[in-house]
C-alpha cells in the first residue's frame, strides 16, 4: 500500500528538527573543540592533534564495515514489514564481526605502535610522540566503532532519534571541548592529555547505547508478537520473513556500503594527513581548522539525512518509489533553504570566520572559500547517497565514492606540494562534486528518482539572490572584518528570511511548519496501514510516542514533494 505523503512529511519534519537540534550541538561542539585546540595547544601540537583524530576516524570507519547504514536500512525495513522477530538476529549479525575486527586491529596497533610511527614520521622525537598517541588511542577504537554502530545504526533503525541525538550529537561533541579545557588549563595537559579526554566520553556512550538498544529490541519484539497474534485471530496473513541466512543477506547489502564508507572517510580526512606529510603539521593544523568549518556547515544536511533514511528505506521496502522521490525532493528543498546561506556566508566572509579561532588561521581563508563554493553544488543534489543506500544500491554508492576518492588523491598529490592547503581544498571540492554528480545521475537513470523540480530550483535561486547578493554588497562596501561580517550576515539574513516568507507556500515550507505543529493521532504506531494502531503511510515508526507519525493529517497544498561526512570525529 502506498504511503500517506502528509504522514511521511510529519515524520521527516519532526525527526529533521530533532536531528537539526542535535546537529547544532554537534557543530557547536566541533567549533568549540577547534577553537580550544587552536587556542590552547601550540602550532605543532594542533596539527598533530588533528592528524591523530583524522587517523582515528579513518580507522573507525573502516572497522565499522558500513554496519551502521546497514542497520538503519535493515531494522527500518523489518519494523515496516512486521519482521520484529528478526531484529535481535540482525543486530547480532551486524555487531559480532565489527566487534571482533575492532579488537584484533586495536591490539595490533597497540603492539606495533613503534614501527608504525617510524613509517609515518621521519624525526625520531616526533616518531616517539606518534607512537605514544597510537598506543593511547588504540583501545578506544573498539569503543568508537561499537558506539557508532549502536547509536548511528541501531538506534536510528529502531526509530529512537532522541537517543541518537542525545548521546551521539550532544554528549560526545559537547563534552569533548569542556574536558579538553579542564585538562589543559587545570592540569597542564599537552597533546596526549588532549587526545585522552577527547576519547574518554566513548565509555559512557557505549554503556548507555547498549542498554537502550537492548530494551528497545525487546519492546519491539513484544509489540510485534501482539500484533501478529491479533492478525492471526482476525484471519489476516502474516508476513513471511525467513530467519535463515540473515547474516548473509545483511552483509551482502552492507559490504558495499562498508567500502563506500571507507572511501568517504578518505575523502573527508586523508587530505589533512597529506598536508601534514607534504607540508608539515603546522599547515595541516590550519587546514584542518578551515575544513572543520565546512563540516559544521552540513548541520542541516546531517539532520535531514538522519530523518529521511528510515522513511526512504520503508518506502523502498514497500516498492513505493514515488514516495521515496517525494521524501527526497522535500528534503532537498529544506537542505538548500537552510544550508546554502551558511556556505555563501563562509565563502564571502572566510577571513573573518577563521579569525574566530586565532589570527594564524586566517591563512586558510582561500581554502575555506573554495570548499564552501563546492559545497553549494553538493547540497543542491540532496542526500543522493542516502537514497541509494536505503534502496539497497550501496554498491553504486561505493563505486561513486571510490571514484571521488581517486579524484581527490590524484589532485592532492599533484597540487598539495606546490599549493599546500589550497591544493588540498581543490582536491576535496572536486571529490565532493564528483560523488554528488554520480549519485544524482544514478538516482535518475537507475531508480527513476529525480532530485530536482521547480521548487528545488527556485529555493536555490532565492538563496543566491536574496542572501548571496546582499552579503557581497556589504563586503564590497565595508570589508571582511568581524564587525563587517556581522553586519553583512544580518542584512543578508533579513532579506533572505523575508523572501522565504513571501514564497513559503510556493516552496512548500508552510507544509513543513504545519507538520511540526501536528500532534500524533491515536492510530499512530506500527503496522501496514489498516486496523487499530497502524500508520497509514506504512513507514517505519518510532518506538517513542512523541516521535510517531500522524496518520490523520491531510496532504499540504502544492503536493509535489519535495557532505564532510556527518558525525565528524570532532
Amino acid at each position: 500500500m502506498g504511503g500517506d505523503p502528509a504522514a511521511t512529511r510529519t515524520q521527516v519534519a519532526r525527526h529533521g528538527v530533532l536531528g537539526l537540534a542535535g546537529a547544532v550541538c554537534t557543530g557547536a561542539g566541533g567549533f568549540a573543540l577547534t577553537f580550544a585546540v587552536g587556542r590552547l595547544l601550540d602550532d605543532r601540537a594542533t596539527g598533530e592533534f588533528f592528524s591523530a583524530v583524522a587517523a582515528f576516524t579513518i580507522a573507525t570507519t573502516v572497522l565499522l564495515l558500513g554496519a551502521d547504514t546497514g542497520l538503519v536500512r535493515s531494522l527500518s525495513g523489518l519494523r515496516a514489514t512486521g519482521g520484529q522477530r528478526l531484529l535481535g538476529v540482525t543486530l547480532r549479525a551486524a555487531l559480532v564481526p565489527v566487534l571482533v575486527g575492532s579488537v584484533v586491529v586495536a591490539t595490533a596497533v597497540w603492539a606495533a605502535a613503534g614501527p608504525l610511527a617510524r613509517l609515518l614520521v621521519d624525526d625520531p622525537a616526533d616518531a616517539a610522540r606518534t607512537a605514544s598517541a597510537l598506543r593511547l588511542l588504540a583501545p578506544f577504537l573498539v569503543l568508537s566503532t561499537l558506539s557508532t554502530a549502536l547509536l548511528n545504526g541501531a538506534s536510528r533503525g529502531l526509530g529512537a532519534m532522541r537517543t541518537y541525538t542525545l548521546y551521539q550529537q550532544v554528549l560526545l561533541p559537547v563534552s569533548r571541548p569542556l574536558l579538553l579545557v579542564v585538562a589543559v588549563l587545570g592540569f597542564g595537559a599537552g597533546l596526549h592529555g588532549a587526545l585522552l579526554v577527547w576519547a574518554a566520553p566513548l565509555l559512557v556512550a557505549v554503556a548507555v547505547a547498549g542498554r537502550d538498544v537492548r530494551g528497545r529490541v525487546r519492546a519491539a519484539v513484544r509489540r510485534g508478537d501482539e500484533k501478529a497474534a491479533d492478525a492471526a485471530a482476525a484471519g489476516e496473513p502474516l508476513p513471511d520473513l525467513p530467519a535463515d541466512g540473515v547474516a548473509r543477506r545483511f552483509w551482502r547489502l552492507t559490504a558495499p556500503r562498508g567500502v563506500a564508507a571507507t572511501f568517504e572517510v578518505v575523502v573527508t580526512w586523508a587530505d589533512v594527513l597529506l598536508v601534514a606529510a607534504l607540508r608539515g603539521p603546522v599547515e595541516a593544523g590550519v587546514y584542518a581548522a578551515a575544513s572543520r568549518f565546512v563540516t559544521s556547515g552540513t548541520l542541516a544536511m546531517q539532520a535531514i539525512r538522519l530523518s529521511i533514511a528510515p522513511a526512504v528505506a520503508a518506502a523502498f521496502s514497500r516498492g513505493d518509489r514515488a514516495e521515496a522521490q517525494r521524501v527526497h525532493r522535500f528534503s532537498t528543498v529544506g537542505a538548500i533553504a537552510s544550508t546554502w546561506p551558511v556556505y555563501l556566508g563562509m565563502a564571502v566572509f572566510a577571513p573573518a570566520v577563521l579569525s574566530l579561532i586565532g589570527p594564524r588561521f586566517v591563512a586558510g581563508a582561500d581554502a575555506l572559500t573554495i570548499l564552501s563554493i563546492a559545497m553549494l553544488g553538493v547540497v543542491a543534489t540532496g542526500n543522493a547517497n542516502t537514497v541509494l543506500n536505503m534502496a539497497g544500491k550501496s554498491h553504486w554508492a561505493a563505486v561513486n565514492t571510490g571514484v571521488a576518492a581517486a579524484v581527490m588523491l590524484a589532485v592532492d598529490v599533484a597540487l598539495v606540494p606546490g599549493l599546500g592547503m589550497v591544493g588540498a581544498a581543490i582536491g576535496w571540492g572536486a571529490a565532493l562534486l564528483t560523488d554528488a554528480a554520480l549519485g544524482t545521475l544514478e538516482l535518475r537513470r537507475g531508480l527513476g528518482v529525480r532530485s530536482w523540480d521547480r521548487r528545488v530550483a527556485e529555493v536555490a535561486a532565492l538563496a543566491v539572490v536574496a542572501f548571496g547578493g546582499p552579503a557581497l554588497a556589504v563586503r564590497a562596501a565595508l570589508g571582511t572584518s568581524l564587525l563587517d561580517t556581522v553586519a553583512g550576515v544580518a542584512v543578508a539574513s533579513t532579506v533572505y528570511g523575508g523572501a522565504l516568507w513571501v514564497r513559503r507556500r510556493a516552496l512548500g515550507l508552510d507544509g513543513f511548519v504545519a507538520a511540526l505543529r501536528r500532534r500524533p493521532g491515536p492510530s499512530a504506531g506500527t503496522g501496514t496501514g489498516t486496523g487499530t494502531g497502524t500508520v497509514q503511510s506504512g513507514t517505519a515508526p518510532s518506538d517513542e510516542p512523541d516521535d510517531r507519525m500522524d496518520s490523520t493529517t491531510r496532504p499540504a497544498p502544492h503536493h509535489p514533494a519535495p557532505h564532510r561526512k556527518e558525525g565528524s570525529a570532532l
